[in-house]
């Protein structure tokens, strides 16, 4: 890629160069954006908020909605930008992701479309078996399907796209990194790609077309069996509605995507463009929700409950009404078992984790600080890294000993709600410092000569401030929804420390907003750091396959092993933890599985990390030897 690839920027030229039409751009493109956010996200919250919404239908729009936030987001920012400072330079891996970004969510956008059409068409047309047919199994693995189908899409086009040589021109004539205007700017022969790109275009769209098409035939079939004039104006109405989005969407996608790139006018591409990267995500909360008596209902709902809340509020009475709804003061800990003959072999099982840990994760940071040949960007992640796993395990591991070692199970109402946040804090910030050291390890491999210019110093600090960042955000969005919740029965926690799902198991209260608030979240944090993990070692691989270099190929393999084990074995039980509803957990399992993230991770870290890296025991060996001197005089 070295050789191939001489162009590390790209030049976004935009919509226009008239400085007269700058400022008019910025803010029609600001409020169509914050309309786009605010509509979008409201739609979400509605969605999660009133029961009668958690019907398959809902439950695609707020995936919709989600989706419309994501690749609104991919482009609206970098635009807003152009246009209200005049950056234009997006570097190479900058331009790669926003592209892979884009493209995902479009996809996505695209087969969820066809997946509401189905349900409409189930709906309409089969309405006694409509239950059966569109059971949450269904409806989850159609959803499913289409976040695979988009990141899978996204994965060839970007992949086919920078697998291209760029050794010319670097102005992208477009106002952001869409295919065909990059690969416009190759200087190698691109006949393949283009084929590729219009190939898998073409099946993603016509296959999701067809669907909705098809959908629409049966649903139009349906209704000219009725026998009702207010039944056809209805459903004409609402399928009017629906295709004319689509025909928006579908049409400027097979306008700009499916024709050879020398063909592009590119002009022409980036007007059209505008409506499907920033208008349809704006209208959609109209078109599929606005003109909807659910929707409208659940938001007066919601208004009438935001009212009744302030005017309690301003009595003085919103004290009051926390103190009535939550009367628990501590809770108790059940812990790992009950056996009095296993208190104390787990109690020194336990404790010898811990001083490993401890050891491990410190003695990992002093010799770091102390050794100047480990003061680089992979040493800098390693030392953060190691100082979460001594935060977090630290959260846990304590609680844990006392209740071993003194029987002492009670805790807190306010020790509870901090030890949930400090563990789903330093937890969060863990899954994204593990996605930060996939990402240099992949500068480090595929772009050796461009290492030190792009994981500079700012780079690297803004990864961990990021890391931090969204750990502690994490954590309040996850304390906030569950002790906003009643406890006011049982306060007996099947666990041995506050998890979240075994402390939401006993709210009184409709939990139901609260569990999806969960599984969003962590959906999110999880399947994003895993992506960025993934795609990083899919570079790494390809980089590796093409080397000549058995022992490179056996040294990079075996690095890959140690580090896909660690992080398999976390992603692993926080997937199999946290993504399903609390009322499908089983506590026991849950807690042999908790065991492992919450102790023995940690303390695995410091070995799979760096006890096997040369230059670690290179610094082990030095500083022990400094030590020893002093000690002989």
């Amino acid at each position: 890629m070295e050789n191939r690839t001489e162009v590390t920027w790209f030049i976004l030229l935009g919509l226009t160069n008239d400085p007269e039409l700058q400022v008019p751009l910025f803010v029609m493109f600001i409020l169509i954006y914050l309309i786009n956010v605010i509509g979008n996200l409201g739609m979400i919250i509605l969605i999660l908020w009133d029961s009668h919404l958690h019907t398959p239908m809902y439950f695609f729009l707020s995936n919709l909605s989600l989706v419309d936030i994501g690749y609104s987001s991919a482009v609206t920012p970098t635009v807003l930008t152009g246009l209200s400072i005049g950056d234009k330079v997006i570097s190479y891996n900058a331009c790669t992701t926003q592209m892979f970004f884009f493209a995902a969510f479009a996809t996505m956008e695209n087969f969820l479309l066809a997946s509401m059409a189905y349900d409409r068409c189930v709906a309409v047309c089969k309405p006694l078996h409509y239950t059966t047919t569109m059971t949450a199994g269904v409806c989850a693995c159609l959803v499913a399907g289409c976040y695979i189908c988009g990141f899978l899409n996204a994965s060839i086009h970007v992949g086919e796209t920078f697998s291209l040589s760029f050794c010319k021109s670097n102005a992208v004539h477009h106002f952001f990194c869409d295919v065909p205007a990059v690969m416009a700017l190759s200087c190698s022969d691109r006949h393949v790609n283009e084929r590729v790109l219009i190939y898998v275009a073409s099946f993603n769209i016509f296959f999701a077309l067809l669907v909705i098409l098809v959908s629409y035939l049966f649903i139009f079939i349906t209704i000219l069996k009725m026998h009702s004039a207010t039944g056809y104006q209805k459903a004409l109405s609402t399928c009017t509605s629906h295709l004319t989005a689509v025909s928006i969407f579908y049409g400027t996608i097979i306008f700009m995507y499916l024709q050879p790139s020398s063909s592009h006018s590119m002009d022409t591409d980036k007007v059209a463009s505008v409506f499907y990267t920033t208008v349809i995500p704006m209208l959609n909360p109209v078109v599929y929700g606005i003109r909807n008596k659910e929707v409208k209902s659940a938001f007066k709902k919601v208004v009438k409950k935001i009212k009744l809340s302030l005017r309690l509020a301003s009595h003085g009475s919103q004290s009051k009404l926390m103190e009535n709804r939550t009367e628990m003061t501590q809770f108790i800990l059940l812990g790992l078992t009950n056996d009095p003959e296993l208190q104390v072999p787990l109690f020194i099982m336990f404790l010898l984790i811990y001083i490993i840990t401890l050891v491990g994760n410190l003695g990992m940071i002093v010799l770091i600080l102390l050794d100047s040949r480990l003061h680089t960007p992979m040493y800098f992640f390693l030392g953060h890294l190691s100082l979460v796993d001594f935060g977090y395990s630290s959260a846990v591991t304590p609680t844990v000993m006392t209740g071993l070692l003194l029987g002492d199970k009670v805790i807190s109402y306010n020790e509870c709600a901090a030890q949930m946040f400090f563990f789903v804090a330093f937890a969060t910030v863990e899954i994204y410092l593990l996605a930060s050291m996939a990402y240099d390890r992949c500068v480090a491999v595929c772009k050796p000569l461009h290492y030190t210019t792009t994981m500079t110093s700012s780079v690297c600090a803004c990864l961990v401030i990021g890391s931090y960042t969204c750990g502690f955000l994490n954590s309040s969005i996850h304390i906030g929804d569950t002790f906003s919740l009643s406890f006011c029965m049982s306060n007996v926690v099947h666990h041995f420390f506050c998890d979240i799902p075994a402390v939401i198991v006993l709210s009184c209260s409709d939990r139901y907003v609260s569990e999806m608030v969960l599984v969003y979240v962590v959906s999110f944090n999880v399947f994003f750091t895993l992506l960025v993990i993934l795609i990083s070692y899919l570079f790494i691989f390809v980089t590796i396959l093409k080397m000549r270099s058995t022992t490179g190929h056996q040294k990079a393999l075996s690095t890959c092993a140690s580090h896909f084990s660690a992080v398999s074995i976390f992603y692993g039980t926080i997937i199999f933890m946290y993504l399903q509803p609390s009322s499908s957990h089983s506590m026991d399992t849950d807690k042999v599985a908790s065991v492992f993230y919450t102790m023995v991770i940690p303390m695995l870290n410091p070995v799979v990390y760096s006890l096997r890296n040369k230059e670690v025991k290179g610094a082990f060996t030095k500083v022990s030897l400094e030590i020893k001197l002093p000690l002989r005089f």
